[in-house]
């Protein structure tokens, strides 16, 4: 990537993440920081400025090769595992917090990272439930944290030292302090833990989530 190019990126970073101050729950200025950023990441994994996770990992390089891309999860359906299995819990989860797994537009991926990000974000709530981060806004840090722990992702850095620049502008330093440790916990939580990035959880769904926690090492997020 050329210096100026690199520039723009950054800019690009800058400007969605001041509209994200602004507008927090418009997901647009979201997509719009971890695209650039991966796009700088991108640069820096290809010229060894980084820990390449391809590299160290031949599973993710296989389904990069293969653009593995799993059908639509059919949430109803998993409904009837039981609460304790991965399926069972990220079902109920999903109708808890009416959220729906075909929220993300489906994209072709520009490049490496790029397919790792779209993968993310399709398994977003299941790292959720594995990790056992929720939905609050320091369950959202957290798993930022735990995100950071796992991969090289500049946009974990910038919605977590968001959100505490936001508490220390409003002097809530409890707040300040709870989402500090959030982002702290998730982070040693992820570092601890196996590499995910690989995992086809789609495979998994009838598995017990204790089972998986202790084969991927995952320490369960405390209570937020």
């Amino acid at each position: 990537m050329s210096a100026s190019h690199r520039v723009r990126e950054t800019l690009k970073t800058f400007y969605a993440a001041l509209m994200l101050g602004r507008r927090p729950n418009d997901v647009r200025y979201v997509f719009m920081v971890g695209d650039s950023q991966d796009n700088i990441a991108e640069a820096a994994r290809c010229g060894g400025e980084i820990r390449d996770p391809f590299t160290t990992d031949a599973e993710l390089e296989r389904m990069w090769q293969e653009r593995y891309c799993p059908e639509r999860y059919d949430v109803d359906a998993m409904l009837g595992l039981p609460e304790t299995t991965l399926g069972g819990s990220y079902a109920r989860h999903m109708k808890k917090f009416d959220l729906r797994p075909d929220f993300y537009d489906e994209v072709s991926a520009r490049h490496k990272l790029h397919y790792l990000r779209l993968r993310i974000r399709q398994t977003h709530d299941v790292w959720h439930v594995i990790a056992g981060y929720d939905t609050s806004h320091f369950g959202e840090v957290g798993l930022q944290g735990f995100y950071l722990g796992q991969f090289t992702n500049g946009q974990s850095v910038i919605i977590g030292a968001g959100a505490m620049l936001k508490h220390l502008v409003l002097a809530r330093f409890g707040e300040l302090e709870r989402c500090a440790e959030a982002f702290c916990e998730g982070y040693s939580n992820g570092r601890r833990a196996r590499s995910l990035l690989a995992v086809k959880w789609e495979q998994l769904w009838d598995q017990p989530i204790e089972v998986l926690r202790g084969r991927y090492g995952i320490a369960a997020a405390r209570q937020n």
